[in-house]
């Protein structure tokens, strides 16, 4: 084994946050202020948009979403 795979071998079992952006929207803070439950707010993305996906708060790549086993699951399209 190489002595660089060894060095990154120790970090194999560290914990990493893997996220992703659905969209966002920019709204007044009277708007905010205005928002009640059963509302609902348009985002900047269509359904069969790409996502970004950030691994650590760094991207790390885009890919479109899923449903597996009746739960909302990523399919990674590319890495950056």
């Amino acid at each position: 084994m190489k002595e660089q795979d060894k060095d990154f071998e120790r970090f194999k079992d560290v914990r990493l946050k893997v996220s992703f952006v659905v969209g966002s929207k920019s709204m007044s803070l009277s708007k905010v202020l205005k928002l009640k439950e059963g509302d609902i707010i348009e985002l900047d993305r269509k359904l069969e948009d790409y996502l970004d996906v950030y691994v650590n708060g760094q991207k790390f790549g885009i890919g479109e979403l899923i449903i597996v086993n009746d739960k909302f699951s990523l399919r990674l399209v590319d890495l950056v």
